[in-house]
Order: C-alpha cells, then structure tokens, then sequence
C-alpha cells in the first residue's frame, strides 16, 4: 500500500495565549475559566470577521490561520484594542492580558490542524510579545508594513527557547515601545561587532550611573557600596594578540559584561572607567578592597589567530584571595554575541553561588531541575530578594515559565508556595488566609513525595506558624537543622528558632549564616537583631549594648531588602528611648522617616512579627514608637 504524501502549504498563522493564566487558574479556577471563554467568544468573532480559521485550541491558547498577513494582523490589533477595552470596564478579577504572535510560513496539513515551524515560529513570537502585545515575524512585517498605517519597532534577531528569528513589534501604543537586546549574527562580522560594542558601551555607561555613589577616581573619593549587595568590579580584558585592531573583543566584552551584571539588583557593578584607572595604576588588590569596596573581581584576556579568538575568564573573590571560577573559550568571529552570552550566564550563576550559598554549588539541587529551569530559579529567586510588588510579580513570571518547562516537577511547588506568603506580606493578597492555606498545601504535598525536603518544610513551618499552630511548626526545628545545608535553609531554621521563641538557639543560627555568607540577603540581619531584642527583653536585663552595637554598625550601610536600613535606625530609637536618651531615640526615628521604606506599625505586625509565638516584646516596641510617631499604614 503506497504511502499517502505529506500535504503542506504556506500561511499566515495567529497565536495567542493569556498572561499569568497558571497562576489565575490556581488562584480561582472557577472565575478563570469564566473569563476565558468570555475573551475566547471575542477572538472567536474577530478571527471569523477578518477571514481566518481557528483550528486549534488547548487550554488558554487558541491558534488561527489567515490567507492574509494583512488582515491577521488588523485581526490581532482589534482583539487586544477589545480586551483592553473589556478590562477598564471590569473589576480587577475579570480581567486578562494575552500576548500574540503572528508568522508566515510552511505548514504541513492533518485533517483540520496544522503543524511544523510556520506554527511553532507563531508560538515563539507569541512568547516573545507583551502583555497586551503583538510580534510579528520580519515577513509578516515585510508585506503589512506596505499596506498599514501601523507603527512598529523592529527588535532584530532575537534567540527564544532556542530558535533564533527576526522579530517587529506592533506598537499599539507607547507602552508597547521596547528595546529588546538583539542577537544578530553578522553579515560583515566585524562591522558588526563594533557596532554592538558601541551600543553595548552606550548601555554599560547608563547602568554605570545607578551602580555606584562615587566615581571620581582621580580625586581618590572612595566608592560607597551595598553590604548585602557586594561590589563587582570588571576589569578591561587584556589583548593579548599583539594587535591593537583585535582591541575591539577585549573592549566589547567588557563592556557587555557591565551591562549584563548591571541589570541584576543583587549586585553593586563598578563603571568601566573605574576598571581602566585601577588597571591603569596598578591599584594593589588590599587597596581595592579597603578603598573601593569590591569583593568580586572579573577579568581576562583574549588571543587571536586569523579567524579564531580565544578569551580566558576569571572570577575571583578578592577577600578570600581565591579564584572562584575560570573558564576558556574558543570561538569564531561570527559567534562573539553568544560567546558574550554565555560568559555572563556563566559569571551570574557563580556569583549567586557566592552570595547565597557561601561558595558551594549545592549539586543536590542542580540534580532537580534543567540546566534553563535552574537559571530561571536563580533570577526567581533574586526577584523575590526584592521584597516589593515588581519583584514579586517578576518571580511570579519565572515560575510560571519553569511551570510550563516542567510541569510534573513537584519541587516547584515549593517556589510558588512561598511567593503566595509573600503577598500576604506585601499586602497585594486579596485574601490572605485562603493564599496561606493554599501555600501549606503546597508545601505538605511536596514532602508526601519528598519528606526531606528543607525548603517545603520551611515554609510549611512560617504558614503554621502564621496560622498558629505553633506545636506542628516547632516540632519540625530538629529535622530541619539536621538536614540543612543550603544557607537560605539554615537562615530558615534560625528565624523557625526566633518564631517559637528559642533565641538563644536562633542567635546561634544566624550567627553561622554570617560567618558562611556575609553577604546573604539583609533579612537575616534584621531577625538576628530582633532574636537578640527578644532575649534581652525577655530577660529583663535591660542590657541591649549588644543590640545597639549590631544596629549601630548596620545603619550605616546601605541594603536592597526593604525595610531592612529603616529597621536599623527604628531599633536604635527603642534602645535610645529604653536607656532615657529621648533625643537620640528622636534623631533615629526621624532619619528612617527620610527613607524609602519607613516603618509603620502594619509592616511590624503583618511583616516582622506576623509569625511570632510571643507578641509581647513587639507590643512594646510599637507602643515605644508611636510616641515617636510611628503611623499605623
């Protein structure tokens, strides 16, 4: 029997699917599901009004075609024109955001689906757009652009989920204009590899302005810096070729360098010109320490050889006096841009290693995840470092991607468990006991399948404790401290110590978090501080020299964790008023006013003491600061 022959054809493909819908569909299936089909009768309709067909629906997506690239893409402006229009006149529980994408290519034809790249292209570039956006490949620009009053924004070469394609954005309106990093492999390599040096040197200089105080070396001045977010300084990569036309590598990986480490709020990167004046002066390491603040140092060199380049990387910790990581690469001069890629990928892994696991990658942990799902856990976790809505919302976003990469990865479940508690800190929960009792399920369905997991006993323990159940959380400090190894683990059972009341026991703990990262996110400073207030007043001693040393030290310093500076300066003015000293209570409480985040007498109980077994040491702290002024929100 003869084979039937593959039926194909080329055209014009719509896709579409609805922002943050796992996380909605979590949160309320019920009004999920009812707004979806609300929004699918839209497209529906629109897709029929404009000539196409829908052939293809799973879950939050639908996936069209049209015989005109023209009128698909009118087709998909009229639909987010509606769903904005749909969602100003909604509460905000009705409402969805969808990105679309659109391209024309080669399909193969089965019965009434469609499938092969013209399709998976449309995906790509549906991944690609906004919230509320449009991306279109650079044919189906080609032809509307000739044919539309549509404005739109060409993002060049971009590389997503490992497909590499020309994308354009519709602007629909202002909010839609973007500037997306392009990944463009040159046609005259190195024409275009200046250009990309310049462009990336014009990003690293506009990065540089927000990542230190001071830059003025000539004037010796020193450079002020973040304790919990440690100074990385990027040396000029040397040319090591003996020809000064190949500076170009050295200069443009530098400063993509700059420009890549410069976007993660975790880390303090010095400008490039600092780099050239120490590198320049000879500047001694121990000086570089002590004058500039750096702790990480990355740098290297290059060598070329008719069409190949060779650049060795090192990362090295200048207060261990240790080389922490290094790497050689051997490349052509067309793939530069991935090169650059990779070696950033490469020195943000090792860093978040450094900072939050003092030094050691937990193999363990790598063994759980993709290589791309545990990069995605590395930026979800430092969105979540943020304490704030933005960072919340961003880490929302990378679990949900890792949901979709991963979906019967049960140990995700315990990264989205905690991001449920964090609304309830934030105050963005729109029902705080129902998003706690959701995170406990969680949590407890990831230790019946692993009952070792630290992580999903952590935060089984704050929802408990938050909850009150104080006999279920305590019980669970024994196993979490002998299984423990990871720091945000150990950093976890001293604040489960500090919740249940055993301050000896979580000053000790924290304690041990400091000595193996120092420069651990600032939260572990700030409940060390309350574990030693707790026992002093518990004591009734009366002695806080301790205290207000610790705070004294810290409140000079400058920390990315909400909240964490003003509460140095809010405890100081407890210590002060407790010790008689009205004026320097005074002094502190008004200067954490001048701050970002100033206390109130809210983020005390709902945030600092939300899971605390005894209340009676932070009614004493409010009462002390109300007569300061402290505000109730």
């Amino acid at each position: 029997m003869a084979e039937s022959k593959t039926e194909r054809k080329v055209t014009v493909i719509l896709a579409t699917d609805v922002v943050g819908y796992s996380i909605k569909m979590e949160e309320n299936e019920e009004q999920t599901l009812k707004n979806l089909k609300v929004c699918r009768g839209i497209i529906e309709g629109l897709v029929k009004e404009h000539h196409g067909r829908i052939f293809n629906t799973a879950g939050d997506s639908v996936l069209a075609e049209f015989q005109s690239a023209v009128e698909a893409v009118i087709c998909a402006s009229e639909f987010q024109k509606t769903i904005k229009e749909r969602n100003n006149s909604v509460g905000e529980e009705e409402q969805m955001q969808f990105r679309v994408g659109v391209n024309m290519g080669d399909v193969v034809i089965e019965g009434d689906n469609l499938y092969g790249d013209g399709v998976n292209v449309a995906a790509r570039l549906e991944a690609l757009a906004q919230p509320g956006g449009i991306c279109l490949s650079k044919n189906v620009h080609e032809i509307v652009n000739k044919k539309t009053d549509f404005q739109f924004n060409d993002l060049g070469e971009q590389k997503v989920k490992d497909t590499l394609l020309h994308a354009v954005d519709v602007v629909i309106d202002a909010s839609h204009e973007r500037k997306v990093k392009t990944k463009s492999k040159p046609q005259v390599p190195l024409i275009a590899a200046i250009v990309g040096i310049l462009v990336l040197g014009i990003g690293g200089f506009a990065y540089y302005n927000f990542s230190i105080k001071d830059t003025d070396q000539k004037n010796g001045k020193t450079v002020e810096t973040s304790s919990d977010r440690p100074a990385i300084l990027v040396m000029p990569f040397a040319n090591q070729s003996g020809k000064k036309e190949n500076d170009y590598i050295g200069n443009g990986m530098t400063s993509h360098l700059i420009t890549t480490l410069s976007q993660h709020e975790q880390l303090l990167v010095l400008g490039k010109s600092t780099g050239e004046y120490l590198q320049k002066n000879q500047i001694p390491d121990e000086e570089i320490v002590n004058k500039y603040g750096v702790q990480f140092v990355l740098g290297g060199g290059i060598q070329v050889s008719g069409n190949k380049t060779r650049i060795n990387v090192e990362l090295k910790d200048l207060a261990k006096n240790d080389i922490i990581w290094s790497e050689i690469y051997d490349f052509s001069e067309d793939d530069i841009f991935n090169i650059q890629d990779q070696v950033g990928s490469s020195v943000l892994s090792h860093l978040q290693i450094e900072i939050t696991r003092g030094g050691v990658e937990s193999t363990a942990l790598k063994r759980l995840y993709t290589p791309e799902v545990y990069k995605n856990l590395l930026l979800q976790g430092t969105a979540f470092q943020l304490m704030t809505p933005e960072g919340h919302y961003k880490a929302e976003e990378f679990w949900e991607i890792n949901k979709k990469l991963e979906p019967d990865n049960f140990y995700l479940d315990t990264g989205r468990s905690w991001q449920l508690v964090q609304k309830t800190w934030l105050g963005i929960s729109k029902n705080p006991q129902e998003d706690l009792k959701k995170a406990h399920k969680l949590a407890l369905g990831v230790l019946e399948k692993d009952p070792e997991h630290v992580n999903a006993m952590s935060i089984a323990a704050m929802v408990e404790q938050t909850l009150g159940d104080f006999d279920a959380a305590c019980g669970r400090i024994d196993k979490m401290r002998i299984l423990s190894e990871e720091v945000v683990d150990i950093a976890m059972v001293a604040d489960t110590q500090r919740s249940c009341g055993d301050y000896d026991g979580s000053i000790e703990t924290y304690e041990k978090v400091h000595r193996i990262a120092p420069h651990y996110s600032a939260w572990v400073k700030v409940y060390y501080l309350f574990a030693i207030m707790q026992k002093t007043f518990e004591e009734k001693s009366g002695d806080y020299e301790k205290a207000k040393n610790y705070a004294l030290e810290q409140s000079n310093k400058d920390y990315l964790w909400a909240g964490a500076s003003e509460t140095f300066h809010t405890v100081l003015a407890y210590i002060y008023h407790k010790e008689g000293d009205a004026k320097l209570a005074k002094d502190h409480f008004e200067k954490q006013k001048t701050m970002k985040n100033s206390i109130t007498k809210w983020w005390i109980e709902n945030f600092d003491f939300v899971n605390a077994r005894s209340k009676e040491f932070m009614n004493d702290y409010v009462t002390v600061l109300q007569k300061y002024g402290l505000p109730d929100q």
